[in-house]
Order: structure tokens, then C-alpha cells, then sequence
């Protein structure tokens, strides 16, 4: 259904916002609620068919165990066609002056793990139109302007005129959040100086499902491995160094990139043009409040030099879907935008996304820092790191994500598609 030029709508639960972690905290409230409830995604980017010979789109995310669990409970990792989400077994770091087996490096194997995989590379194009074909079936192909609270309900003004009115709010529109701003949420920016250069290309050698990850003083590069056999890079470095790379001919850029990644995969050569975004981070001092909630890039945003973002987006919706699951199965007079409850969901995210965030920026500062000794010494760490059997072991649990599972969630059974869960109306 679309909402069309009506004066007002009612719903339990709007979206703000159609990407990843909309869409799956959408799905998953739909399917894990046992009553009947109006949910509404306002996005005016609705995603096209997609052919199955397009070639690979330049974005990419690394979706780790976890996450993965949560796009199953959704219903949309069985949509993804195989060849477009690559698995990769086993990851390999070094930093700044070492070799990629060398003193200063750490590696982590799927098997050791008792896992399958250590996670998979999958295209943003593909994986958005999988929740998109699982989404609850009120949209509203509009833009929302404006936001106003009221004991009752939020009303949320679309760029028609028209009005809709929600119990709940859900800010899911990415890290220029429109509701963020507009609800006088601060946040909290670092602008690293630092742009990501991402593009794909082929490499002498298979990659054999490895990830690599060398962390150069000026920033780190990834290889990541696609299910078609390239690899998928993601360059971060400061500004000025960005900018010269993406001047350079494409034979001249793949020299550099050979050298910059160790020559793990021998010489590497471009297969698509080059794209170039500036890195910043930034969270929310509030997630919640009466009648809104704030998830994914619209609650926080962090360096893209471990890939966590996306996976933290899904545990978000993981977590809100259900806690709203749990807090609306109490009664038919149950409040979804109940903002103690919504305080539930707050509580268990904000501490794992700032210790993620946290991670990441001390990671970052130690091997961008201007003093070598200091870059040297996180080098020796992951050295040390990878001796340690079962410090090595925990950090691997936090990337893998499952330890953050929700019962509800990780243990769900995928349903059919557009099937209820068992037992609802």
C-alpha cells in the first residue's frame, strides 16, 4: 500500500529511512510480533529489479555471523543469489613495518572457530533489495520534513502535505539523520581527514576466501574477497594522499596498490573505476526518547577499518525488533513507543556500539600516530595477540558478532517469504 495524498495516516511503527538496518528492524518486528501491526517505511529511493548477470556494485560490506543471523530471521539472506554474497574463511592483519606472516601480524581461521566461515562479502545493491522484497507492505514514496511529538503520537509531515501519525518513530536514515536533527539529538563528530577509496580488482594470485588487512602509517587497506574471485578494496588514507590516488592513471594506481597491500595477491589490477568518500565518526548522545528511536549510521558511524559498521546497524535492529517483540506480546494495550521500554533497547546498544567505537579509534590512533614508536608498538601487539589462544578467541567472538545474539532472534527459524512466525494472527 502507498500512502497517497490523504490528509493523515495512522500506524504503530514508521521507518524513516529504507536502508539496511530499517528494513531489517521492519521485517523482523513484523515477523517476530505476534499481533497484527501497522508498521510504514517513508523512503523515496525504492530499489529496482536487479539483473542477475549486473556487475558487482562498488559497495560492499563484510557481514559478519551474527549479522548474518539476524538477515536469516529477517528473511532475506535466502534471497540473496549465492554468487553474490562470497564467503571468506580465513582473515590475515599486519601492520606498518612488518610482512603478512611476520612478528607483527595476527590470523584468524573459520575451522578454529567452529565456524563455517568467518563471515561474507556481500553487495549493498542485493542485500537492500532482499529486505526490500521482505519489508511490511505500507510505504510511503515521499519525503519527510517534518517531525512533531505529542503525548499521543508522532506527526510526521511529508513533502505532499500529508500527515502521519505513529506511535513510533524509528530514525533509520543514515548518518545526515533528518529526525536526529530535527529532535535536537546532539551528537558527537570526528572528522578523521581521511578519505576511503574503494573499487574491485583482480589479483595474480586466487584469494582463496581470505581476507587481508595491512595498517599502513597514513591508514589501512583491505582486500576483501568477492564470490566471483576478485577482491574488493577499501584504501583509507589522509585527504591529500586520496586525491593523488584517484589523479593517477589506472596502471600507475595499481603499482601503488600492489605495494601497499605486501603483494599478498601478487599484481593487482583495476576492473572498475574508482569511487572516493570522506571518513568521519559520530554517535548520539540519546537513542531514545518518547516516541523515537535511533538505529543504525543514524545513532552512530565509525571507521569503515574493521568493517563493523553494517553489523552493528543489524544488531541494532536485532536488538529494537525484539524488545519491542518481547514488551508488545505483554497486551493488546501494550505502547510501542513507550519510552522506558525504548530505554531497554538504548541500554543494551549504546554500551556495545561505544566500546566497538572505542576499539576502533584506539586502533586507528596507534597506527596513524606521528610517533613511530607508537605504531611500532601496536604492530608487536598483534604479534603478541596472535600468541594468546584465548584473548585471540574472544576478539574473534566480538567480530564474529554472536555473542551479542537476542534469544529470540538468533534462534529464530527463517519463515517462507511474507510468512507469518508460528503461532501469529
Amino acid at each position: 500500500m502507498t500512502a497517497g495524498t490523504a490528509a493523515s495516516t495512522d500506524c504503530d511503527v514508521l521507518f524513516i529511512g529504507g536502508g539496511i538496518a530499517g528494513l531489517a528492524c521492519a521485517s523482523l518486528l513484523d515477523r517476530l510480533t505476534q499481533r497484527r501491526l501497522s508498521i510504514g517505511i517513508v523512503e523515496t529511493r525504492v530499489p529496482a529489479p536487479l539483473p542477475a548477470d549486473a556487475e558487482a556494485g562498488l559497495r560492499v560490506f563484510a557481514i559478519a555471523p551474527g549479522a548474518r543471523a539476524v538477515l536469516e530471521a529477517a528473511g532475506a539472506w535466502g534471497r540473496l543469489p549465492p554468487s553474490r554474497a562470497g564467503a571468506y574463511e580465513r582473515m590475515r592483519i599486519f601492520g606498518p613495518e612488518s610482512t603478512p606472516y611476520g612478528s607483527g601480524s595476527i590470523g584468524f581461521d573459520a575451522a578454529s572457530q567452529g565456524l563455517a566461515e568467518l563471515g561474507h562479502i556481500v553487495e549493498h545493491d542485493w542485500l537492500r533489495l532482499a529486505l526490500w522484497e521482505c519489508r511490511p507492505s505500507l510505504l510511503f514514496n515521499d519525503a519527510a520534513l517534518a517531525f512533531e511529538p505529542r503525548p499521543e503520537a508522532m506527526h510526521v509531515q511529508l513533502a505532499d502535505g500529508s500527515v502521519v501519525r505513529t506511535r513510533l518513530l524509528v530514525g533509520s536514515d543514515g548518518p545526515d539523520s533528518r529526525v536526529r536533527g530535527q529532535l535536537g539529538i546532539r551528537c558527537t563528530t570526528r572528522d578523521y581527514r581521511q578519505s576511503a577509496i574503494v573499487a574491485h580488482v583482480r589479483s595474480e594470485r586466487p584469494h582463496e576466501r581470505t581476507a587481508w588487512q595491512h595498517f599502513r602509517r597514513s591508514g589501512p587497506v583491505a582486500l576483501l574477497p568477492m564470490a566471483d574471485g576478485r577482491s574488493s578494496i577499501v584504501w583509507s588514507c589522509f585527504t591529500a594522499e586520496a586525491e593523488e590516488l584517484m589523479a593517477l592513471p589506472d596502471t600507475d594506481f595499481n603499482a601503488r596498490l600492489t605495494e601497499a597491500t605486501g603483494q599478498v595477491l601478487g599484481e593487482l589490477e583495476l576492473t572498475t573505476r574508482r569511487l572516493a568518500f570522506p571518513l568521519a565518526a559520530r554517535h548520539a548522545h540519546r537513542y531514545t526518547g518518547a516516541r523515537f528511536a535511533l538505529i543504525g549510521d543514524a545513532a552512530h558511524q565509525i571507521h569503515p577499518l574493521a568493517g563493523q559498521g553494517i553489523n552493528q546497524g543489524l544488531l541494532d535492529a536485532a536488538v529494537l525488533a525484539d524488545t519491542l517483540a518481547a514488551h508488545l506480546g505483554a497486551g493488546s494495550l501494550a505502547d510501542p513507543g513507550d519510552a522506558l521500554v525504548l530505554r531497554r533497547h538504548e541500554r543494551q546498544r549504546k554500551g556495545a556500539n561505544l566500546m566497538t567505537m572505542a576499539a576502533m579509534e584506539g586502533l586507528h590512533g596507534m597506527f596513524t600516530s606521528k610517533a613511530a614508536a607508537v605504531a611500532a608498538m601496536a604492530t608487536r601487539g598483534m604479534g603478541i595477540v596472535d600468541r594468546l589462544p584465548l584473548l585471540k578467541r574472544w576478539l574473534a567472538d566480538q567480530a564474529a558478532g554472536t555473542r551479542a545474539s537476542s534469544r529470540r532472534w538468533h534462534h529464530h527459524e527463517p519463515a517462507a517469504p511474507g510468512a507469518k512466525p508460528t503461532g501469529a494472527p
